[in-house]
């Protein structure tokens, strides 16, 4: 199969690993992530999200259960003043990004073990047929049977 048709392409997979490595080594560029994130999603632009913002931000990310998005939302919201502000969401995000990464590398470990074990597969039916060379088989001689009907 080749790489780049699979779901997750070795090539994407690393280049995702690399970004997220990047993103959680440099704690300037993690904060402004958070920031760039929190601010394109601040549809009033009063520096925190709101109950309704939030909501809005995951649907439209395909996340439609309200009870989680509360649950999330509450838990996120730790002085229950009914916003998120930066301080608040920035663990949250930082220790999603280390999940994302830590099952980035599991997926890519997965696929270079799935990868080596073709390989070896491969190898080892490629070694099994040079091995048992068949036998030269006989050439048949279907018309010597025939007697000719010519005189």
């Amino acid at each position: 199969m080749d790489e780049d048709k699979t779901p997750f392409s070795m090539k994407s997979l690393d280049k995702k690993i690399k970004a997220l490595e990047k993103l959680i080594a440099d704690p300037q560029r993690l904060n402004n992530a958070i920031y760039n994130l929190l601010q394109a999603n601040d549809l009033n632009n009063d520096h925190q999200i709101s109950r309704a913002e939030f909501q809005k931000v995951l649907q439209d990310y395909g996340i439609g259960d309200f009870d989680a998005v509360d649950d999330l939302f509450e838990s996120l919201d730790s002085n229950n003043n009914g916003y998120i502000c930066y301080n608040e969401f920035r663990p949250f995000f930082r220790a999603h990004t280390k999940i994302k990464l830590k099952h980035l590398k599991e997926i890519r470990d997965i696929q270079n073990k799935a990868n080596e074990e073709q390989a070896a597969s491969a190898a080892a039916a490629a070694e099994t047929s040079s091995d048992s060379s068949p036998e030269p088989q006989k050439k048949s001689n279907i018309f010597g049977r025939w007697k000719s009907t010519r005189n």
